[in-house]
């Protein structure tokens, strides 16, 4: 048994397999109250009787609340610590994901989807500090687990929401299953902190190779043109995934295959979380020419959107592939965060501030193409509008995953010098 000196946690092998377990549940809770929506988005609206501009909004509700939520989640780690911030996010995934399965009201459903992805928000911010500091000797082990993770909570109920609501009653039980993923990961994760092996963060200060260091830096982490060009990204990637998680299933829909088939399409695009997850980490952090492939996600994206203009239902299958292959950037873009910071406080604000504005671009989107679906009453503006927003994906890729790290850029007179590799 073995106790880390500065961040006071216990560690053996199987208190780290423990870990590991809280962490692949921790991460797989961050996308079922978005992922499970789509594939039931039809009836939902029609249960409700939705207009277009409301149906638009549970799309984009992802992206806004991740935006606003996100800025809160590092003073609230400050504030309540490691382990309180991630049970709170537990916590509220369930309260939402369960009560709005239950709710009759649209408003009532909407603010329940709401606190969900409240508890989202902060996990997502949060989730790669504990990964940074619980294995920070295993850097590829704890990002690839985390993105793995992430991929399984969106594929899922993608592929699992649509059979669910028509094997058990309709989609109120679609929609409730999954707060098994975040009730579970609140279980596991206090047994964790009953067994003493969750990380305690002291102030700003993080532990690196074994030594404290002085953890705030100087300059403001928005003046890191590196952070920067990683949000844009980020931002970028998001609104793809927001918009193929509210939408993607209904432009299936709309082009003749039925719902099962537009869920299997779905599907089809979350799987590419599964090896994107396993390959994007080691991309990364072992600088195997990350900028070409991370333009070639955005090429792939483009692609996609342009088969879906040009022939939905003629190969469907082939523009989800080419969508999943786009989709690689989600892991890709968490994986930079971890690999392109070095001191867990600089890990912290970078990922609030990437994920935070990130998602304000994110946000925008799913509004944007519900309103170009109202006003052209077809997929091919806001298809367009997408091919668009996946070539921008593809430039900033470019420009994000060059070498260095943030936390050179933070330096109050040093220049950029680091390599981007993790240390």
């Amino acid at each position: 048994m073995t106790t880390s000196p500065v961040q006071g946690f216990r560690r053996n092998r199987g208190l780290d397999v423990l870990a590991l377990a809280c962490l692949v549940l921790i991460a797989a809770s961050l996308r079922p109250a978005a992922s499970s929506l789509g594939p039931v988005l039809f009836e939902v609206s029609d249960g409700f009787s939705l207009a277009e501009w409301q149906t638009g909004l549970l799309t984009a509700l992802p992206g806004l609340v991740f935006a606003v939520c996100g800025i809160i989640a590092v003073p609230l780690l400050k504030r309540l610590g490691l382990f309180s911030a991630l049970a709170l996010s537990a916590a509220l995934i369930v309260a939402g994901i369960g009560l709005r399965a239950i709710v009759t009201e649209w408003v009532a459903f909407a603010l329940l989807t709401v606190l969900a992805l409240a508890g989202m928000s902060v996990g997502n911010v949060i989730l790669p500090v504990y990964v940074k500091s619980r294995f920070p000797h295993r850097p590829t082990l704890g990002a690839t687990t985390f993105t793995v993770s992430l991929g399984l909570g969106s594929m899922l109920p993608s592929l699992l929401t649509a059979p669910l609501a028509e094997q058990f009653g309709g989609w109120r039980f679609g929609l409730g299953f999954w707060l098994v993923l975040p009730l579970s990961a609140l279980v596991t994760w206090t047994v964790l902190r009953t067994l003493k092996s969750v990380p305690v963060l002291s102030g700003q200060a993080a532990e690196h190779g074994g030594q404290k260091e002085e953890a705030p830096p100087r300059r403001a982490v928005f003046s890191s043109p590196k952070a920067r060009y990683m949000a844009m990204f980020f931002g970028l990637q998001s609104a793809n995934a927001y918009l193929q998680f509210g939408w993607l299933p209904q432009i299936y829909r709309d082009a003749g295959l039925d719902p099962f088939g537009a869920g299997i399409m779905l599907t089809i695009v979350t799987f590419g979380g599964l090896p994107g997850g396993f390959l994007a980490p080691q991309i990364i952090v072992r600088n195997i020419a990350p900028r070409a492939f991370l333009v070639s996600f955005g090429a792939s994206a483009v692609a996609g959107y342009t088969g879906l203009l040009l022939g939905p239902a003629t190969v469907p299958w082939l523009w989800a592939i080419l969508l999943g292959y786009g989709g690689f950037a989600f892991p890709a873009a968490l994986a930079l965060i971890t690999s392109r910071t070095r001191d867990v406080s600089v890990t912290a604000s970078t990922s609030a501030f990437v994920q935070s504005s990130g998602y304000v671009l994110a946000a925008l989107c799913p509004l944007a193409v519900g309103g170009l679906l109202g006003i052209s009453g077809g997929w091919q503006v806001p298809l367009w509008f997408m091919v668009i927003i996946s070539a921008l994906m593809a430039i900033t890729g470019w420009l994000s995953a060059g070498p260095g790290a943030v936390d050179d850029e933070l330096a109050p007179t040093s220049g950029p010098t680091g390599t981007g590799e993790a240390k």
